[in-house]
Formats: C-alpha cells, structure tokens, sequence
C-alpha cells in the first residue's frame, strides 16, 4: 500500500491533460524580489517559472484548507443559489408555469441554465 503525498495533485486524464493550454501570468513584484529570484534558477536548479508555479500552487493549496475560506466560499454559494431560485421564480412567473417545474428541488444537476454566450439553454 502507497502513501499519497498531502499536496499531490489531482490526477488528471490524459486526454485532459492534453487540452489543458498553458496560460501566461504576470506578477507585479519588488525589484529585489526580482534579483533575488533570478538569481536562484542557477544555485537550485528551478527556473522562475517553477519557482512561481510552486509558490501558486503552495499559496492555493493552504488557502483551499483554510476554514474560514471555505465558510465564506459556502456563504458566497448559499446566496448564489438563493438568487437562482428567485430568478427562477420570476422566470416562471412571467411564462406562466410553477417554478419547480422542470427540476426537483436541490437537483442542480438538471436545472436548465441560460447561457450568456449565443443566448441558449442548456442543462447539466
């Protein structure tokens, strides 16, 4: 039986993993910060790039574990939800049709959803 390491990263298919496109990220950072970075990749071996997507990675890492963030995130979730029935609501008012038509109550996962892009709907 194998450990897994407490921050290993997700598995991700390879078919994932192939889609998923690099994207570019820029920092605003003190100019000694900067001399003190650049002047690492040659004494560790890690580029700048590494360095920062290890200290990305270690920064959302803890900031995932922390309980406040995820009672706010929860909170933040809560109101969404709460908001999304009340535009449902009123949708289903101005058709005509009872507002837990169509979905169960809780069953997210077969609410119709307007798609702000081309203006089409569709469900999860």
């Amino acid at each position: 039986m194998s450990e897994q390491q407490p921050d290993a990263q997700p598995q991700v298919s390879a078919a994932a993993e192939e889609e998923r496109k690099v994207a570019a990220f820029a920092v605003r950072i003190d100019p000694v910060l900067r001399e003190q970075i650049e002047g690492l990749p040659g004494v560790t071996g890690h580029s700048v790039n590494d360095v920062g997507v290890e200290a990305l990675n270690g920064w959302v890492a803890k900031t995932l574990t922390d309980e406040a963030v995820q009672q706010k995130a929860m909170a933040e979730l809560d109101a969404e939800e709460k908001r999304l029935q009340e535009r449902r609501a009123a949708i289903a008012g101005v058709l005509g049709t009872k507002a837990s038509e169509g979905a169960t109550s809780g069953d997210t996962a077969s609410e119709a959803i307007f798609t702000s892009r081309g203006g089409r709907w569709k469900t999860s």
